[in-house]
This record gives C-alpha cells, structure tokens and sequence, in this order.
C-alpha cells in the first residue's frame, strides 16, 4: 500500500510521461532493454532528432579537424591487433617502442597530481621520442619570421597552429612561448586577455612540450630555451597560474645555470620574482656565479632586476652581494685597491638611470643586515644623494596636492620617491647614514620623499579575514582600532594599549597577511615589501604580530583563535 503523498508522486510522475506504457492502455513496460525496454515517447524522439541535427550543422560549419598520424594515435587496452594492450601516445604526441622485452604492461602514462600532465619517459629512448620532430631549422625560421610580423599574441600563436604545433620539438615550443609573450608584453594586452591566453590548450601543448623535456633532463631543451619557457610562464601565467609547471622549469635552470647567458639570468630571476615563485636551488646557484664571475658583462639593467629579485623573495644574498660588489669596483679590491675600486663604483652608479638606481637601492634596503654597509650600497646612495642635490639646485619641489605618480621630485616620480623614504628609514633604522659610513641625505631630498610618502592616497581594504581577528580581539578585551596610519603605512590592528601584554608601550600592530604577502609555493616566505613594513613598524617601536590566512583558517573555535593571538603577542614582544 502507498501512502497519500507517495500517490501524489505517482501521479504526477504519470502525468509527465515517467512511465512508459503500451499503446495507452496505461499498463507499464519494463525499463529493460531491446524488445522489451519500451518505445521512446513522441518528445524524446524529436529532442533527439533535433539534437543530432544541430550536431549534424555544428561540424559541416567547423570543417575536418586535424588530428595526430595513425601511429600517434592512443590506443585501448584490448583493441583489436594490439596484443600487449599498449597505449601508444600520451597526451598525443609522444611515441612508443613496439618491442617489448617482458611480458608486463609498460603503459606511458599521464597521471595527474601535482597540477600538470605529466609524462614518464623512463623507458622511452630519446630517438623513439625525438621522432615526431620534422619541422626543420629553415622551416621554422620561416615561420619565426611570419609570427613576428603580427601584431597580437593569439595572431603568432594561429602562425603556429597553422605551421604544426604536434611537429615541433621543446626548442622550438619554447621559442614559440617566447614570441607569444613578447607579443603579449609589446601588446599590453588586460588580465582577461591573458587568462584565456594561458587557458588556451595550444600553449598547454607546448609548454607541456617544454616540461616534460626538463623532467627528462634532455638536451632537446637548451639552456637559454628553458629560460624562454620560464620568461614566457612569468609574463602569461604572472602569480595565477603554472606553479608546478614553474617548479619543474626551475629545477632544470638551476643545474644549467652555467650555460645561460647574463641577461637569461637576469630574465629567469625577473620571471620567478613577478610569479612569487620562490626557488632557492636556483637562486644559490644564481649567487655562487655572482660569487665568481664578478657579474662582469652584465648591464645596469640586468643587476637592478637580479637585486630586485633576490630581495623580493628574501633567498639568501650573501654569494650574491660579493659578486655584486665586485660589479661595482670593476674588480677585486685587494688586486686594483680601494681608491680605484670607489672610483669605479661611483662611476658604475652614475650609468644607471633614475628608477633602476631608486629600485636597486631599495632592494638592498629590504635585504638589509650587512647589505647596507657594502660598497654597491654607498655608492647608489651616493648617486642619489648627488641626483637630489641637483633637482634641489633646480628649485624642485613637491606639490602635496598630487598623489601617486603625479607627484615628482627632480627624476623621481610617487613610487621611486617612497622607495627612497623606506630606504632613508631602513638607513635610520640600522644607526643613521654616519654609522654605516654613507653620505648624508640632502634635507631637501629627505622632506620631498617624505612628504611623497605621506601624500598616498590609499584606500583602506578590509577582508572577511581582518573583521574575524578584529572580533576575536573585541572578545579578548583589547581595545583596538581598524586601518590605522603610522609612520605612512596602513596597519590592519593597532592595539596601543595591549591588556595581554602590557609591558608593550609602543601598541602592537597586528598585520592580517593573505596569500599575496607570501610565495605561493611557500606560505612561510614573507615578501620583501611585507618584511620591510614589519621591520620599520619595529623601528617606531611597536611589536608586529602577522596573522597568516593560510594559518587562521585552520582555527576553528574561538578559543583556538585566542590562544593564537595570545602566542603571536607574546612572540612580538621577544622580537621588539
């Protein structure tokens, strides 16, 4: 017996036809198949004819579409003639010995797992693999040559899709990634352009292409090639996108770094800087190079972007900062001497033009410790201090009614202008110009970086993240106050006067720090700019507790989260 409501149900399930029945005689068929499964329902039979019509008009409009060679093709376990159930190609275009040795079933996989396809080569000679390559060297310049008349990225990458993207080796991808890029960056093309770029599957293709010839660690991809694919990922993919596909890449640069040309280095370290891609093989192998070449060759250019990098993603410099000095003395100090080594240094500062100079000696700021004695150091400041007394001589001055880039002081515009009032306050921070041996800093300079730092208009921006610890502090009794300004910066919460920790005058200013403040393939690595606000907070004596998002999202209670905010304070307390 059914119920009243499950009556109802039926009824109406009838009523829509959810039961099929025989020539309206209303007695129901068995939801079997063949002869026995029933008749479609006049509706369902014209649904689907019009589907297949549809489908029917979408491919005459397509047209043919290409596909990989009949060898190339993926085979199923099972198919007929294919005695040993191989699957001959992954992803499409790798091929596969037919020779088999034993009787298991080696399959060439693609297994997901760490965020790209990837390929296992291990039995794969590099013959067999290298045999799908037949776009030749005259081909390709040809082709080159057509994809750099084009004015968009999405214009060189059709040149190469019409060229045969399945016939071009890891070279060649990572040439065609390069030119796509530069066409990108020459293009300035919007964040919604690039996301459907990077989604496209014909650049997955050849970076995979790329990839997974730096897994095998073949030679099919060069060194300066890997530095295209690399250069390529941080200008398409920026910090969105291709982690693992970075991490990979990375790992190859690091053991062919030798073999790379000076700007490669300095265009590897630009790429994992703009992607927040923390690399620390690759980065000592980066210094211990500076260590011994002196960084000779390289531009003034190169140099800012290696400095910038090393300081963005704080891997250690130490390596670095002596090659860097030897850059700027033109040698070893004990083979030319120290008057000749200053003089070159001057010399190799007054070469680089206002923002390199500002950003270069802002990076060695944010590295901070021992950098800010080094010879590269004093001589930048020395430059900048030269270069502020002339705009001063110039009469310049800086109009407080401007804001961000509009305002100018001599050759310096609103960002260069606050980078050198943090590196004036990381200079003060470390005992003053006189105790580092620098030059001091023309007043007029000082005051117009200041006033610069002072005039930023910056909203305040509030995430779910900031009100949850901003109620969790309510509810410990700290009085506190949201978006506070001290010393020009934002802070998320500033309790001046902390109840937990009273022996702490200063107030602490807790930073709620998202995924930005950090490398996104390592949330315990603080960036430069985040290390630097937390170092100078600590120079206006307050204590600094960060509150890691990746961390407070595992708090559940409120009573987990209190004792989190209770250790950070009493951690702050020990740092201040």
């Amino acid at each position: 017996m059914l119920s009243a409501r499950m009556l109802t149900v039926v009824a109406a399930g009838r009523q829509y036809g959810d039961v099929r029945r025989d020539g309206g005689t209303g007695t129901a068929k068995s939801p079997g198949r063949g002869g026995d499964g029933g008749d479609d329902t006049d509706w369902m039979q014209k649904a689907r004819k019009l589907a297949n019509k549809r489908a029917s008009q979408f491919r005459r409009e397509r047209g043919a579409q290409p596909v990989a060679p009949a060898q190339w093709r993926r085979k199923r376990k099972g198919e007929k003639g294919d005695e040993f159930g191989y699957v001959e190609a992954a992803r499409g275009y790798d091929d596969i010995p037919k020779d088999v040795a034993d009787d298991r079933e080696d399959e060439l996989t693609a297994t997901a797992g760490d965020g790209l396809w990837r390929v296992d080569f291990g039995d794969l000679a590099e013959e067999d693999w290298g045999s799908q390559w037949t776009m030749t060297d005259d081909e390709w310049k040809s082709v080159e040559k057509l994809a750099k008349g084009t004015d968009e990225p999405l214009q060189a990458l059709q040149v190469f899709e019409d060229a045969g993207l399945r016939r071009v080796n890891p070279d060649i991808s990572a040439r065609m990634l390069r030119i796509i890029a530069d066409k990108a960056k020459s293009a300035r093309v919007d964040r919604e352009e690039l996301s459907g770029l990077r989604r496209d599957s014909r650049i997955a293709h050849l970076l995979g292409m790329c990839v997974a010839a730096a897994r095998r660690g073949s030679d099919a991809l060069s060194p300066n090639s890997v530095v295209s694919a690399v250069w390529a990922i941080g200008v398409i993919s920026t910090e969105r996108a291709n982690s693992a596909e970075m991490e990979v890449l990375a790992a190859r640069a690091a053991q062919v770094t030798d073999d790379v040309s000076k700007r490669g280095i300095a265009d590897l370290a630009w790429a994992l800087a703009s992607c927040r891609h923390a690399s620390e093989e690759l980065f000592q192998q980066i210094g211990i190079r500076a260590a011994v070449t002196g960084l000779e060759g390289s531009k003034p250019f190169d140099i800012s972007t290696l400095v910038y990098a090393f300081a963005h993603l704080g891997h250690s410099a130490d390596g670095f900062l002596d090659g860097l000095d030897q850059w700027f003395a033109g040698g070893a100090e004990e083979e030319i001497g120290k008057e000749e080594a200053d003089a070159n240094a001057a010399k190799k500062a007054a070469s680089f033009t206002p923002q390199p100079l500002v950003t270069t000696a802002w990076s060695i700021a944010v590295i901070g410790g021992d950098a800010l004695r080094s010879r590269a150091f004093s001589a930048l400041w020395s430059e900048i201090c030269v270069r502020g007394e002339a705009a001063a001589a110039e009469g310049a001055m800086v109009d407080p009614s401007l804001e961000g880039d509009r305002i100018q002081y001599g050759p310096w515009r609103g960002k260069n202008l606050n980078q050198i009032n943090q590196a004036i306050v990381a200079v003060q921070s470390a005992g003053g110009a006189e105790a580092l041996g620098l030059r001091p800093v023309p007043d007029s300079l000082a005051a117009a970086a200041e006033s610069a730092w002072m005039a930023q208009r910056r909203p305040p921006v509030i995430s779910w993240y900031q009100r949850d610890v901003a109620s969790i502090l309510s509810y410990m009794g700290e009085k506190h106050e949201e978006e506070a300004v001290c010393g020009g910066y934002r802070v998320d919460l500033l309790i001046p006067n902390p109840v937990g920790v009273p022996e702490l005058s200063g107030g602490i200013a807790i930073e709620v720090d998202g995924p930005s403040h950090f490398a996104r393939n390592d949330t315990a690595l603080a960036l430069g700019q985040t290390r630097l606000k937390h170092r100078q907070l600590r120079h206006l004596g307050m204590a600094v507790v960060s509150v890691s998002v990746a961390e407070w999202e595992y708090l559940e209670s409120a009573e987990e989260k209190v004792e989190y905010l209770r250790a950070g304070m009493a951690g702050s307390q020990q740092v201040a």
